[in-house]
């Protein structure tokens, strides 16, 4: 079987100073959007997982899929092993939410094909990743507690937005250490467009790590002329806007600066697409 797997955005994000489980908590609005990694999995009769990417990645630790595997085998009797196949898309420490989607659509596929119970979210949001019960749900919503929290907010209306993530790469661990960091200090601004409040307190950790993302941000908003904003904890920047506009204006970009620069609109992957 072979499927997509999307990257998200995160259109507004606020991380807590209190911790739950040892992980902060956190309320976040986002969005699926159609730009994908492609997932192939089949059956094996070893025991152990094969999971392959391409290109090959450096991961410190298990992925989150083996993880996700590791999980669905310890929430019940399933014994089945697979070797998994993935083609990356979506940029790593990008803040797009490809491990988190590429886990999500592995539980959501299995237990559908196996008539396997869904772990619970709060199992899977400590085990697995905060956004992974997100991705299992696919649609617009909002995120909240650790992740295990997930209300659907379908609410707004079409979105075209420009993605643009830099080469620079951050660490969803460094960020919440300089998060930490900050403190008190870490103030931010809410904007309003379309109706719709977008924000990001983890912004300023991000700077301090990576310092040159205000240098990037303010490039896009010129060629561009709207508000660039980041999702997640980074380091992809996105600006909202009618496809026309940001179509015109793309070639302007110096895309030596960005590792990938795209334009995407928000989606329902609720439902796994087939990527044959």
């Amino acid at each position: 079987m072979k499927f997509l797997s999307s990257a998200k955005i995160n259109l507004n994000l606020e991380v807590n100073s209190e911790t739950k489980d040892g992980l902060h908590t956190l309320t976040s609005y986002l969005i699926p959007i159609d730009f994908y990694d492609v997932i192939e999995i089949n059956e094996i009769d070893e025991k152990n997982d094969k999971i392959i990417f391409t290109p090959d990645i450096e991961l410190k630790g298990k992925s989150t899929i083996e993880k996700s595997l590791d999980l669905l085998r310890e929430s019940s009797s399933f014994e089945k092993y697979f070797e998994v196949k993935v083609t990356k898309n979506i940029p790593i420490e990008g803040g797009l939410g490809g491990g988190s989607s590429n886990a999500g659509s592995i539980i959501k596929y299995i237990c559908s094909t196996y008539d396997l119970a869904l772990p619970k979210n709060q199992d899977i949001a400590k085990k697995v990743g905060s956004d992974v019960p997100y991705f299992i749900e696919g649609k617009p919503g909002v995120i909240s507690g650790i992740g295990e929290e997930v209300s659907i907010d379908e609410s707004i209306g079409d979105l075209d937005i420009l993605i643009a993530t830099p080469h620079e790469k951050i660490s969803t661990v460094d960020a919440f250490q300089a998060f930490d960091e900050l403190g008190d200090k870490n103030k931010f601004k809410k904007s309003k467009i379309k109706n719709m409040e977008i924000f990001n307190n983890m912004w300023n950790p991000a700077l301090v790590i990576e310092p040159r993302l205000q240098d990037h941000k303010d490039h896009l908003e010129e060629v561009f002329n709207i508000e660039f904003f980041m999702s997640g904890t980074g380091s992809t920047l996105f600006g909202i806007d009618e496809y026309d506009n940001l179509e015109n204006n793309i070639k302007k970009v110096d895309k030596t600066r960005f590792r990938l620069i795209e334009i995407t609109k928000k989606i329902d992957c609720s439902l796994l697409f087939n990527a044959e």
